[in-house]
């Protein structure tokens, strides 16, 4: 196994398995079919303005990735200009039936997160491992490097959104020092889980 750092070209194997855990770590392309924008939306700007995204593979294989941004208006930068460009590509069918992306979109900007100041806490991250590839350490492998990396920028803290549903998830961020900042019970599942999760904000100082 191999962690190094996450590059341009891990963007269709990231996006992948980012899109394949994004129903509360499960498959769930019925929520938003486009792997294509999909990637586009959540994982180039991490790649492309964030900072020390890691991957996990063998024999060429990805099967783990953490990406983070040193701080959000980075982000908020490369991504804001090209929305127009991908919600016009959306509405003329380049990637599929509108209608579900439109709906998950709208559902995130109506359903927020709880999220810590980013004064205290200017890093954040996301993390995945492949279901197949689990119980084998590479998420706390991929997270111990992150943080590290984080370190020696100067970064002083760092924050995480999960939810109360993703037990194994919560178990690993406690085991490397991150503690419950605030927690909300979120409608923004309902329609795709049944009922709604409590949406958690965790953070480590660095």
């Amino acid at each position: 196994m191999v962690l190094r750092p996450a590059g341009e070209k891990d963007l269709p194997a990231i996006a992948r398995l980012s899109h394949q855990t994004l129903l509360l770590g499960r498959e769930g392309s019925w929520v938003f079919p486009s792997q294509e924008l999909w990637g586009e939306l959540f994982v180039a700007p991490y790649l492309r303005r964030g900072c020390c995204g890691r991957v996990a593979e063998e024999e060429g294989v990805v099967l783990g990735y953490v990406l983070g941004a040193c701080s959000h208006l980075a982000l908020a930068l490369y991504l804001l200009p090209r929305v127009p460009l991908l919600l016009l590509r959306l509405l003329l069918g380049f990637y599929g039936p509108p209608l579900p992306h439109l709906r998950y979109l709208l559902r995130l900007l109506l359903f927020p997160g709880p999220k810590a100041p980013t004064r205290l806490y200017p890093a954040h991250l996301h993390i995945a491992v492949d279901p197949q590839a689990q119980g084998k350490g590479l998420g706390k492998a991929l997270l111990g490097d992150f943080l590290e990396c984080l370190r020696k920028k100067g970064v002083k803290g760092v924050q995480l959104s999960t939810t109360r549903a993703n037990a194994a998830a919560r178990g690993l961020y406690r085991a490397l020092g991150f503690r419950l900042y605030a927690k909300r019970a979120s409608p923004f599942w309902a329609p795709y889980h049944g009922h709604p999760v409590i949406h958690e904000v965790w953070v480590r100082e660095l």
